[in-house]
């Protein structure tokens, strides 16, 4: 007979947990959604005042008729471009590799990528410099993010040990006409393939030397 004013009792403290516990995951939630909102307004920004330099730069010798071959410039916007690539990681680490916000700015990043990538070419082709480029098409899928990994890792020894190494990294699942026709045009038909100065395809990860062998 006295056990019914428990049970309420209990009743009462079990609905009272529920809602205790849906605050603290509401709370929670809405902590992590803001400040992840804040740290993409920041990194954005920072994405955005490095890109405006690398076509500031760009525009210096192709409109204001500034000399291309000074040794300055491509330390300048290739400096600009491994910010740009630091900043990318950064997002992907903090709000996932596939979240929308963060492929919309890829997407952006490619762009920034083949700006810097005429640059290095005409470098090359009116300044007889001996610029290094792979083309780097990867995939953050399941199955392969493991050997992407791998091959990055691998790549990043070769650019340490080369200064005169730019590398260009793209997803190739990335929803991007741009990269579609990367990839036709660089006949990429699977991913972890380096491009070496746009003549020789190889599967990563592979050996560092047989990377550096096909380098001017």
């Amino acid at each position: 007979m006295k056990m019914e004013p428990r049970d309420f009792s209990s009743k009462k403290r079990y609905v009272a947990a529920i809602i205790i516990g849906t605050a603290v995951f509401l709370l929670v939630f809405g902590l992590s959604y803001s400040l992840s909102y804040l740290e993409l307004k920041r990194v954005s920004g920072l994405q955005d005042d490095s890109s405006y330099a690398i076509f500031e730069d760009r525009l210096s010798y192709s409109f204001f008729n500034e000399s291309i071959c000074a040794g300055a410039t491509l330390q300048e916007v290739t400096r600009d471009l491994g910010f740009q690539g630091r900043i990318m990681d950064d997002l992907e680490r903090k709000l996932g590799k596939h979240d929308p916000v963060v492929l919309a700015r890829k997407k952006f990043y490619v762009l920034v990528e083949l700006e810097h990538m005429e640059f290095v070419n005409l470098l090359n082709e009116r300044c007889n410099g001996q610029v290094n480029t792979i083309l780097f098409f990867y995939s953050n899928s399941e199955s392969k993010i493991e050997a992407a990994e791998e091959a990055g890792r691998i790549l990043g020894v070769a650019h340490g040990r080369n200064q005169n190494l730019v590398i260009y990294s793209f997803d190739v699942d990335l929803d991007s006409e741009i990269v579609k026709k990367l990839k036709a045009k660089y006949d990429i038909t699977g991913s972890n393939v380096a491009v070496i100065n746009e003549a020789v395809s190889l599967q990563l990860p592979a050996n560092i030397l047989e990377i550096e062998e096909h380098f001017y």
